[in-house]
């Protein structure tokens, strides 16, 4: 996958990147990619053949490069198979014109092609016309690429078609290979991996990777929210105002946008964190542009909590108890037009946590409450859908609940002697409520984390200590006490689901496995003492992939530090109190782009694990094309002996080009080969 990144207001750059971008669009036409010449093009033509991904054993997609050849170094253009049926032609349908080129060179005159997809056309998100229909209803067969390549429109226009029959997937029979981790590529085109070692070394030697994104702090105090530029390492102070101080500070799940909850200016804000992957027909672009507050109006009577799932991101207003509910795919889509989806069930200091399938978790209302304060806090929960239909009420009631958390299919909620537990899987719904073995009368849970793929919760009491939750087990075993001396204020579970991170109220800061609760380290020199506790002032964490950051509002710091020793690794001076943080950029991994691809949730056109690009492989398109062959044979068994000469033809020349790459990667330094 080729990544590009260009930034807004750097005209040499972005001129750079085009330049680069027009030279990668050139080499990419490596087998036939146009209908005027169906053979591979050699380097004396338009296109220039590019290095593949089983071309030389040195050598992958992921890997190699490819230099302008002289004219001599090319295999020479195949001979056009000419030999008309005594019959029709065989109809031939084919998804792209890439398949279709193939299609002509091996059947020559006694096949008709016809192509789907114009020259350049996106097989992702092409939409079939009515003549298409007509077109595959007619043929004799329907050649594709398959392994997802053209995703169901292809399924559709063959069931409307009733063809299905006649379907052909090519790439199902070239040993197609896994799809490999995808690397970015910096503005300068020179090619530095995130996942490769970068000059930035700290004192003991550690390399960490490049984290292409910024931090959000939100002070604790006044109402502003500074950004830190983790490329230049600039701190923009001040640079937004939130209205009163920041309540809360959250990435949404992809890592482009945060959201921020000011509570006392009864509102809460959008913002877009300007960096993200933009899709470019078979490949994504790095972009990079200023970050910016949205116009969309969040506005409402004291919106407190706020929570941010794989999919919804939720705000309760507990004045009102309306809910608004944030899809993500929606606002990248919709921008400062977009509309949240709402919901009222009665004012309370309020929760609500998203489910699959469009579900809810959402707390119910003390009915003694607004005329009782004391009665704010709900008394259980519900499972909701977005239209607001009430699917299952938890038999188990939860005293003053506060805190949550959801992995997708449980959503687990603090209350007064354990937490009560909803689960959701298949149109069935149960609940149960956990307690400790043993629990005193004002034992009470306060704050719950939990994370997708990840079973169990880690529930928290500042007086009680910290627990992890077994939902199907129904236990609650204590990780860390709590004592007048020596609690945990602040909890986090890191970047993938694996650190649980801990900060003690001396300011040590503890790093545990999130899947064993095992202590893999600690430190008690990294943040000033004596620490604020309270929920303004207290240090706050956020993670990306192989970094954690942390605030120290007494120092006035924001720390990086790393996530295998908490050795730090970098920090920055911000004025004021930072307290609440979120990382906005590039997540990487089970946390972002991977998991929903695009802003659509097409992850990366969601081919499935196999690559379909098999067409920059001579050596596979070799076997498709002998595949070809063997089809047309069966249709039309007088012309077999020279459907398997043209195929015999086309694979020679595919060999001479499959050795012509070679050279080429050869002539080009390992550490460049990149494409």
């Amino acid at each position: 996958m080729e990544v590009i990144r260009y930034r807004n207001g750097n005209p040499g750059r972005l001129a750079q990147t085009l330049a680069l971008g027009f030279v990668l669009f050139a080499l990419m036409f490596l087998i036939a990619c146009s209908s005027e010449d169906p053979t591979p093009v050699p380097p004396t033509q338009e296109a220039q053949p590019t290095a593949t991904a089983t071309s030389a054993p040195a050598a992958t997609a992921a890997d190699t490069a490819v230099v302008e050849p002289t004219p001599t170094d090319a295999p020479p253009p195949a001979a056009e198979a000419t030999a008309p049926p005594a019959g029709p032609p065989v109809q031939v349908v084919a998804t792209s014109n890439i398949v279709g080129d193939w299609a002509k060179v091996v059947g020559g005159d006694r096949v008709e092609v016809f192509s789907l997809l114009p020259p350049g056309g996106d097989p992702h998100n092409f939409s079939p016309t009515a003549q298409d229909v007509a077109r595959v209803a007619d043929a004799d067969v329907v050649l594709s690429i398959g392994l997802g390549l053209e995703a169901d429109w292809l399924a559709d226009l063959l069931h409307n078609a009733s063809a299905e029959d006649s379907m052909v997937a090519l790439g199902e029979g070239v040993d197609p290979l896994e799809f490999a981790t995808a690397e970015l590529h910096d503005d300068h085109g020179e090619g530095e991996h995130m996942d490769e070692h970068t000059d930035h070394m700290d004192e003991h030697g550690d390399e960490h990777g490049e984290l292409i994104g910024r931090l959000l702090i939100g002070d604790g105090e006044e109402g502003k929210l500074s950004v830190i530029d983790l490329e230049t390492g600039e701190v923009d102070q001040d640079h937004f105002d939130l209205g009163s101080r920041a309540g809360r500070v959250y990435a949404t799940h992809s890592g482009r946008f945060a959201i921020a909850v000011s509570s006392d200016a009864n509102t809460a804000h959008l913002f877009d964190g300007g960096i993200y992957m933009e899709e470019h027909g078979d490949h994504f672009d790095l972009v990079e542009d200023d970050v910016r507050k949205l116009a969309v109006d969040l506005s409402g009577d004291r919106p407190v909590h706020l929570y941010v799932g794989e999919e919804w991101a939720t705000i309760f207003y507990d004045g009102s108890g309306d809910i608004a509910f944030i899809n993500e795919h929606e606002l990248e889509e919709h921008g400062d037009d977009f509309t949240p989806e709402t919901m009222n069930v009665g004012p309370q200091h309020g929760a609500a946590v998203p489910l699959e399938g469009d579900l809810f978790a959402i707390s119910i209302k003390n009915p003694a409450y607004p005329a009782d304060p004391d009665a704010r806090s709900p008394i259980g929960a519900e499972i909701r859908d977005l239209d607001g239909h009430v699917l299952y009420t938890a038999e188990a009631g939860c005293d003053r609940l506060h805190g949550d958390a959801g992995n997708g299919h449980v959503v687990v909620f603090g209350c007064m002697g354990g937490v009560l537990a909803l689960e959701a899987h298949d149109g069935e719904y149960s609940d149960t409520f956990i307690a400790p073995d043993e629990a005193s009368e004002d034992f009470r849970i306060t704050s719950v984390w939990g994370y997708h793929g990840l079973d169990h919760f880690f529930a928290l009491g500042s007086e009680v200590g910290l627990y992890i939750v077994e939902p199907e087990e129904g236990e609650m075993e204590l990780l860390i006490p709590a004592s007048e001396d020596l609690r945990p204020i602040q909890v986090h579970l890191g970047s993938g689901g694996e650190n649980l991170l801990v900060v003690m109220s001396d300011g040590e800061v503890r790093m545990y496995d999130a899947h064993d609760g095992e202590l893999r380290v600690s430190r008690n020199d990294l943040l000033t003492t004596p620490v604020e506790t309270g929920f303004w002032a207290r240090p706050h964490l956020a993670t990306a992939p192989g970094a954690i950051f942390i605030t120290d509002s007494v120092g006035g710091h924001v720390l990086q530090l790393d996530e295998h020793d908490l050795e730090e690794v970098d920090h920055w001076d911000v004025a004021g109190t930072p307290t609440k943080i979120a990382y906005v950029g590039i997540v990487g991994g089970e946390e972002g782009h991977d998991d929903h691809g695009d802003a659509h949730g097409h992850d990366g056109h969601d081919h499935g694990p196999l690559d379909p690009h098999f067409w920059f492989d001579p050596n596979r398109v070799k076997i498709a094309v002998n595949d070809m062959a063997a089809r047309f044979s069966a249709l039309d068994p007088e012309g077999a002996g020279f459907y398997a000469q043209n195929a015999a033809d086309y694979s020679a020349q595919l060999d001479e080009l499959d050795s012509w790459i070679r050279v080429q990667v050869e002539l080009v330094p390992p550490e460049r080969r990149l494409l």
